[in-house]
C-alpha cells in the first residue's frame, strides 16, 4: 500500500533528488526579466530559444558582482539548481555572473581556479607567514609603472631603513608571465625576507597574464613569503589565490610591510615626548618652589641660606636633567643595540664573517656530514655569491 505523503514531503523529496543528482553548472543565456528586490536579492529569468529558467542571486553574492545584470544582456552564469518549497518551483541559484562578451576568459579563469583548488594550491595551511619586521624586501613589478612609485613612496615615509631589491618584469601583454617568473627567480640570489609582486589596475585583458597556470604554480612553490598586489581592490587574479597573502593594491602591499615599523616609530616618539614632558614639569616645580622661598625670606642670614639652598636646588636640577638625559640615552642605546643585533645576526652578515651555508642538489641546508656521500653535488653560499662543488672525500668527526 502506498504511503500518503504531504505536499511538503513530496516537495522535500523533489528538492533532495534535484540538488543531489544535478551538479553545479555554467549556463549561457539571455536575461529576459530582472528584478532588484529591496532585500538586496536579484530575481531573474534566463532564456534561450527553447526554454526559460527562473534564477536568483542572493544579496551576499549580488554585493560582489562586477557586472550589473540587465534585461536583454547575454550572460554566462555559474551555480546550482534548487527548489523553493513555499512556491513549489525550482530555480537556479547564481553564484557568479559575467557578461558573455568576456565569457571565454571567465570560463578559463573558473576552470583553472577549480583545478588549482583541487590540487590544494589555495589551501590556507600551505601559505607561509609574512615576517613582522622584515629588513629586506624584494619587489617584482615594472620599473616604469605607477605601482613601483606608489610602493617606494610608502617605504620612504614609513620604513626608510629597509633594503629594497627591484627585479623588473613586464606586467602586461603576451609573455609577461614568463618575465615575472624570471624576475622572481633572480631574487632567489639576494634572498629577501619577503617579496611583493605587484602591478596597477586595468581591464581583465590587461591582468590576464596573472591568470597563467605556470606562473601560479611557480608562485605557489616559491620559497620566500610572497604578497601579491595586482590591480584594484575588486580585481582577483589566479596568482592572488595561490600567493601567501593578497593585498588589495600595490600601495596596500607596501603598507602591510611598513605597518609594524610605523608602530615602532610611534612608540619611540611617544617615549621621547613623555620623557621631555617629565623633565619640563620637574624643572617647573623646582622653579615655583624657589620663587616662593625668595618671596617670603628677606633677611641677610636667610638670604645667605637661601643662596645655599638655591645652589643646591640648581645642582639638583642639573642632576635631574642629567638623569633624564641618561635615561633617554639608555633607551636609545638599547633600541640601537637591538637593531644592531638584528643586523649582526642576519644571514648576510654572518656569512661575511667567514661562515658558509652548504646545500644539497635539492637546495636543502646540510647540517651534518652524515647526509653527504662521495661525488655528491653541493652548493656553497658565501656572503658575495654561490659556488657549486663535488664531494671528493668525507671524514667524520673523531
Amino acid at each position: 500500500m502506498l504511503n500518503i505523503l504531504s505536499v511538503s514531503d513530496i516537495t522535500a523529496q523533489i528538492k533532495s533528488k534535484l540538488e543531489k543528482d544535478i551538479p553545479d553548472a555554467m549556463i549561457r543565456a539571455e536575461i529576459s526579466e530582472c528584478k532588484f528586490h529591496s532585500s538586496g536579492h536579484i530575481y531573474l529569468t534566463l532564456k534561450d530559444p527553447g526554454a526559460v529558467l527562473p534564477a536568483v542571486i542572493w544579496r551576499t553574492t549580488a554585493q560582489q558582482l562586477t557586472t550589473k545584470p540587465t534585461v536583454g544582456m547575454e550572460v554566462i552564469v555559474y551555480g546550482r539548481l534548487s527548489v523553493f518549497a513555499p512556491h513549489g518551483k525550482y530555480q537556479f541559484i547564481i553564484q557568479s555572473l559575467q557578461d558573455a562578451g568576456r565569457g571565454e576568459l571567465y570560463i578559463k579563469y573558473e576552470v583553472l581556479k577549480a583545478k588549482l583548488i583541487e590540487d590544494g594550491l589555495c589551501a590556507l595551511e600551505r601559505k607561509k607567514a609574512i615576517p613582522k619586521y622584515p629588513l629586506h624586501i624584494g619587489l617584482v613589478t615594472s620599473e616604469t609603472g605607477a605601482a613601483l612609485q606608489d610602493m617606494l613612496r610608502v617605504f620612504a615615509q614609513d620604513a626608510p631603513h629597509v633594503r629594497l631589491s627591484l627585479s623588473s618584469a613586464r606586467v602586461q601583454g603576451k609573455g609577461a608571465a614568463q618575465t615575472v617568473i624570471d624576475a622572481l627567480e633572480g631574487l632567489k640570489v639576494v634572498r629577501p625576507d619577503v617579496v611583493i609582486c605587484a602591478r596597477g589596475g586595468g581591464s581583465i585583458e590587461d591582468l590576464w597574464e596573472f591568470n597563467d597556470e605556470r606562473l601560479a604554480r611557480y608562485i605557489a612553490d616559491y620559497p620566500t613569503p610572497l604578497i601579491t598586489g595586482i590591480g584594484h581592490e575588486t580585481d582577483t587574479t589566479i596568482v592572488d589565490l595561490v600567493s601567501d597573502h593578497r593585498a588589495s593594491t600595490p600601495t596596500n602591499a607596501a603598507e602591510m610591510i611598513c605597518a609594524p615599523w610605523r608602530d615602532v616609530r610611534t612608540t619611540l616618539n611617544q617615549m621621547d615626548y613623555t620623557l621631555s614632558n617629565t623633565m619640563i614639569r620637574s624643572l617647573d616645580r623646582q622653579k615655583i618652589r624657589l620663587n616662593n622661598m625668595q618671596r617670603y625670606l628677606s633677611s641677610r642670614q636667610i638670604s645667605e641660606n637661601l643662596q645655599n639652598l638655591k645652589d643646591k636646588i640648581l645642582s639638583l636640577m642639573v642632576q635631574i636633567s642629567k638623569g633624564i638625559n641618561n635615561h633617554i640615552q639608555l633607551k636609545l642605546s638599547r633600541f640601537k643595540g637591538m637593531q644592531g643585533t638584528l643586523f649582526a645576526y642576519s644571514p648576510e652578515n654572518v656569512l661575511k664573517k667567514g661562515y658558509t651555508l652548504i646545500r644539497d642538489r635539492n637546495d636543502n641546508l646540510l647540517r651534518s656530514v652524515e647526509k653527504l656521500n662521495s661525488q655528491d653535488l653541493v652548493s656553497i653560499q658565501f656572503h658575495d655569491g654561490t659556488v657549486k662543488a663535488t664531494v671528493n672525500e668525507k671524514e667524520n668527526k673523531g
